[in-house]
């Protein structure tokens, strides 16, 4: 009976070596997901950069109640300027003057794959809209301005690390997509609304 209680316990150590081995390697593996967005989003643990995708076409309205249109190009998070193209030509617009910038729901965007995303049509956000508020400026970065990449750099206070966790959540196998960018120069802050697809 002592011989047999032997074998049983060798055995259960072989088995937890060979369990503990597993283990092992599948956690060295890199993981891949179905969407390139979480090899480009970097993760810390109270810190997320979080890559965003800037629709073709932005009205920029001004605080004077005019209005110009173009693609973002360019955030100067020095020069306090938003850098605007339409027609080849480009446009440096001082924060100071922006009351606002939308983006149009019939232009397109890009995800991070180059797919994309057609939202004034067929495709529906997959999630709530969310506003971001209180970010440095020169945490938001325009990565890509042909394809509308841009990258923001989320951390408490303005998210709580709770909402990184949903934000990295969401990002596994949806794009964020700017609507609405706000600007308070003074602050030298920025306000981004954004929806998933």
């Amino acid at each position: 009976m002592k011989a047999f209680f032997q074998g049983w316990v060798v055995a259960i150590l072989v088995m937890a070596a060979a369990i503990a081995g597993n283990i092992q390697a599948v956690m060295s593996q890199n993981v891949k997901t179905g969407n390139s967005l979480l090899a480009q989003t970097q993760i810390k643990a109270d810190e997320l950069e979080l890559a965003v995708a800037l629709p073709e076409l932005a009205e920029v309205f001004f605080k004077k109640g005019e209005s110009n249109s173009g693609r973002v190009i360019g955030i100067d998070a020095q020069g306090q300027a938003l850098s605007i193209q339409r027609n080849g030509k480009t446009a440096k617009i001082p924060l100071s003057q922006i009351a606002r910038v939308v983006f149009k729901k019939e232009a397109l965007a890009y995800r991070s794959n180059r797919s994309p995303i057609i939202r004034g049509g067929g495709e529906r956000p997959t999630g709530k809209l969310v506003t971001w508020s209180g970010i440095p400026i020169n945490n938001f970065t325009v990565k890509n301005s042909t394809q509308g990449q841009a990258v923001v750099k989320l951390k408490p206070p303005v998210v709580s690390t709770a909402q990184l966790r949903g934000i990295q959540s969401v990002a596994r196998n949806r794009q964020y997509v700017v609507d609405e960018i706000q600007f308070n120069s003074q602050q030298r802050t920025v306000t981004i609304l954004a929806k998933p697809y």
